[in-house]
């Protein structure tokens, strides 16, 4: 038996996932920066590796759970995948969340527009 879904609800629910895949993406995007600019500001100020060893452990865990926010995704995305394939949306195509390369070239955009 399909699901029967109206065509509205699955577009909110497709942009509401390529939604969260890019907010999950620019946070591993950003979380990365910071700890490259911490680092680069460490190395530059000439502080000894243990004054910082704490501080890079609790970015690189912040890192690591972003990235298993994201595997979960990728495991929801698919479910959403299977759910639509056994509904009436079956032929219907919403788009698919774009990889981070997408999200990068919209956060660098967003980063080079001028503010107001």
């Amino acid at each position: 038996m399909k699901h029967q879904i109206r065509k509205t609800v699955g577009s909110v629910v497709a942009s509401d996932t390529q939604s969260s895949v890019a907010a999950l993406d620019l946070a591993v995007v950003s979380q990365s920066r910071m700890c490259a600019s911490v680092m680069e500001a460490a190395g530059d100020s000439k502080m000894p590796i243990g004054a910082t060893q704490k501080l890079l452990e609790a970015m690189t865990s912040g890192l690591q759970g972003l990235a298993v926010s994201r595997a979960d995704m990728v495991t929801a995305v698919r479910e959403l995948r299977r759910i639509q394939a056994d509904s009436s949306l079956v032929e219907e195509y919403f788009g698919c969340p774009g990889g981070p390369e997408t999200h990068l070239q919209s956060a660098e955009t967003a980063q080079l527009a001028p503010q107001t």
